[in-house]
């Protein structure tokens, strides 16, 4: 380790010399340690930056891990990055810092851009190796280090260099007197280590780390985790307001270093103990955010109460000072001798009345800014509810991990003996491992893989458009790094498809928003692993990684190695449309030739369809379904190219006959699927008329009383209506009884013909 004498008033400065920059592959790299003025210190970088396309240089302080609690250290000091070429181009950074335990690294993220540095006109890598250098000062002088002091010492240090002409190497601290006469600087160059000084150093170094470790005796962990216990024995939002986690830290910080040189506890379960620190106060901190959000909920509607309360009263008040005013006008006729008085309580009256409509205009305007705030408050008091749920539960199951888990601790504790002092190095070495590939092992995707069974098992059934609903197919939860080649041989145990057998597809989503297979995957993609391949279907606007997975049957329906596809090959899917049973169903795929016609696999579709060879049939190309059905004619006579079919396109086709159109009622395939369309959500077009039949084929009458409930929920509202709307809904009303009579059920679980009066009169009365 290179060193130097303690001299007050001097600037220390280390140089850094990395050969072969551009072989570098680690993240990050760190110089030697050098000592300034009794304290350790190193220079760590960034070769590729810290997240930025900058190189980025920091100054450390080496030993900050084996510091007494509280320390803190001013600095002031200076990074250069020379060019060799020109030391008067060189890029120098100075900054002053208080470091300390929080902050134990200083430095720039940003401190040279990574393509000046490999600008070849330039002389920032020169050879490939390049120059940094370091300037330390514990002095508070103000401009100490700057700039021009770099460059000009590095000047003359260059000019030295060629004077000696290089033929030595600094093995020793040397003072070099600055161009401010008050200081000087000390240059630490690093000394070639002999293996006496690598064997002193280390050895020194395993009983530093060995004298650092700390041992927790049986006692304390007992005590920490009771501590621990006790926390979870309250409820999340007691233990946010007790202020009791500072205490937690130190009881953590035990039971880590228990729980992670404990065998009786699981991978998992150590890595959720070494996590549950953080989780305990974020849990904590959501549960008071909920029980906050439903306090706010709670005095919103107790304000809308109040005021509506006092609006009501206001309202009645202002009816009877009206009546009064009526009376006194009466008075005023009848009684001539007292018309001087009746006038001035008349007045004072009808002063009293203004009063009352500005204060109750102003309280309407107040329910009406209620009104407002209401539905975002009512949110927020769902979403807070829900949260203090989730809390809750995770809470509980927090809870429950700890008593799981307190047993194998106390057993683990009492075999917790000297040995552990002697295993604690490689335990420490083996523990940050670990943590680094549990780390990675987090990491996976999950891969949805759909198959011709599950497009004849939907189509018809679940859905029309389309081919598939991807949340009832298979699906994998596969590590990102796994090559998808192997992800192959766990679809091969899945599905009994070997994997030479194996062809998947790529979906897309297209302008149109349908939604169909793309593209096979290549065989350098089938290479890369499972995240990469992910990365490519996130191009195509995919949110997971869907595949189509393609097998070739042979005669005897078992699988063949799938055919050589072209750019001349395209993949068709075909839909069979039954007009008679008013049914469609997937038939299979096919593979046909982009400059082929449709005539000319007539033969093939019949097959696979089940028809005669010679059977007249009509095909339709299924474009989109949204916001209308396209579904268009296909000429059989014109090749695939010029109907601009490509892969995944569907073709629906059905047998051609000139009576079809007068014994069905949806005669082809495009007038089904727009009846489809249409009544997937089907309308209440016959309310107000209770002879009329459910609107939906195939909905039964409970479906369809079903149907009106949840249209009519909210017809009542706690609004005024005109008298006509009044008059208006009470019909409409009517009508949802007679059905809901005639269906024989009750609409979204009422009587409505016991609710009927209630719903009159209120609907009148707010008239």
């Amino acid at each position: 380790m290179p060193k130097s004498v303690d001299t007050s008033g001097k600037l220390w400065k280390f140089k850094w010399i990395i050969k072969n920059f551009s072989s570098i592959t680690d993240k990050t790299i760190y110089s030697e340690t050098f000592i300034a003025e009794g304290n350790k210190w190193r220079i760590s970088m960034y070769p590729k930056g810290n997240r930025v396309d900058h190189l980025s240089i920091y100054l450390d302080v080496a030993d900050s891990a084996t510091l007494p609690s509280g320390w803190s250290r001013y600095v002031q000091f200076g990074l250069a990055v020379i060019d060799q070429i020109d030391t008067k181009t060189s890029i120098t950074k100075v900054a002053t810092h208080v470091f300390n335990a929080e902050e134990c690294d200083w430095g720039f993220t940003s401190f040279l851009s990574l393509t000046e540095l490999h600008n070849p006109r330039r002389g920032y890598l020169s050879n490939d190796s390049c120059l940094v250098v370091a300037y330390v000062s514990t002095n508070t002088t103000t401009g100490l280090i700057s700039h021009e002091l770099i460059v000009s010492h590095e000047s003359i240090v260059e000019t030295g260099s060629a004077i000696c002409n290089q033929k030595t190497t600094i093995t020793r601290p040397l003072e070099i007197t600055a161009s401010s006469p008050s200081c000087q600087i000390v240059a630490i160059e690093p000394e070639e280590p002999t293996k006496e000084d690598m064997n002193t150093f280390f050895t020194s170094l395993e009983s530093e780390l060995l004298s650092s470790s700390t041992v927790f005796s049986q006692e304390e962990a007992e005590e920490a985790l009771t501590k621990l216990e006790a926390a979870l024995n309250m409820t999340p939002i007691n233990f946010h307001n007790s202020g009791k986690f500072s205490p937690l830290k130190q009881a953590f910080k035990i039971l880590a270093r228990v729980g992670c040189s404990c065998t009786n506890l699981t991978i998992e379960q150590k890595n959720e103990l070494l996590a549950m620190e953080e989780s305990l106060k974020q849990l904590a901190d959501r549960a008071a955010k909920a029980v906050e959000d439903k306090n706010r909920l709670t005095a919103k509607e107790s304000m809308k109460k109040t005021v509506t309360y006092n609006l009501e009263c206001s309202l009645n008040k202002y009816k009877e000072v009206e009546s009064e005013v009526k009376q006194m006008e009466q008075k005023l006729t009848a009684l001539r001798e007292q018309v001087e008085e009746a006038k001035r309580k008349r007045e004072s009256v009808l002063t009293e009345q203004k009063g009352i409509f500005r204060s109750s205009k102003k309280m309407k305007m107040e329910l009406e800014a209620l009104e407002k705030e209401w539905a975002e408050c009512e949110a927020k008091g769902k979403v807070a509810e829900y949260e203090e749920k989730t809390v809750e539960a995770e809470w509980g199951r927090m809870k429950h991990f700890i008593s799981s888990i307190k047993e194998d601790i106390k057993r683990a504790l009492e075999k917790y003996g000297g040995e552990e002092e002697i295993r604690l190095k490689k335990k420490q070495e083996e523990m940050e491992q670990k943590r680094k590939e549990k780390a990675e092992a987090r990491l996976y995707t999950v891969i949805k893989v759909a198959r011709n069974e599950d497009l004849v098992e939907q189509i018809g059934k679940d859905i029309y458009f389309d081919l598939v609903d991807h949340e009832k197919v298979r699906s994998f939860r596969i590590h990102k790094q796994m090559p998808f080649n192997v992800f192959k041989e766990e679809v091969a145990k899945e599905f009994g498809i070997p994997v030479q057998y194996q062809r998947f597809w790529l979906w897309a989503k297209r302008q149109n928003h349908t939604y169909r297979p793309n593209r096979p995957l290549t065989h350098q993609e089938e290479a890369q692993s499972v995240g990469q391949l992910r990365e490519v279907s996130k191009k195509a606007n995919n949110a997971e990684l869907k595949l189509f997975l393609e097998v070739e049957l042979g005669p005897h329906l078992q699988p063949v190695a799938p055919p050589k596809k072209t750019n001349q090959d395209i993949l068709l899917f075909f839909k069979l449309y039954d007009p008679y049973k008013e049914e469609l169903r997937y038939i299979g795929r096919m593979f046909v030739k982009v400059d082929g016609k449709p005539v000319d696999i007539l033969a093939r579709i019949n097959k696979m369809a089940g028809f005669d060879p010679d059977e007249d049939i009509e095909l339709y190309e299924e474009i989109k379904f949204e916001p209308n059905v396209m579904c268009e004619h296909i000429d059989k006579t014109i090749i695939f190219r010029t109907s601009e079919l490509e892969d995944g396109d569907i073709i629906c086709l059905q047998k051609f006959s000139q009576v079809v159109n007068e014994q069905c009622r949806y005669p082809d395939v495009p007038s089904f699927l727009s009846y489809v369309l249409n009544h997937q959500s089907c309308s209440l077009n016959s309310i107000g008329n209770p002879s009329s039949t459910p609107p939906c084929r195939g909905m039964d009458k409970s479906m369809y009383s079903l149907e009106l409930g949840t249209n009519f929920q909210n017809l009542f509202g706690p609004f005024s209506h005109s008298p006509e709307e009044v008059d208006s809904a009470i019909k409409t009303f009517d009508g949802v009884v007679g059905v809901g009579r005639q269906t024989n059920s009750s609409i979204c679980g009422r009587d409505l013909s016991s609710e009927r009066d209630c719903c009159v009169h209120t609907l009148k009365t707010a008239a």
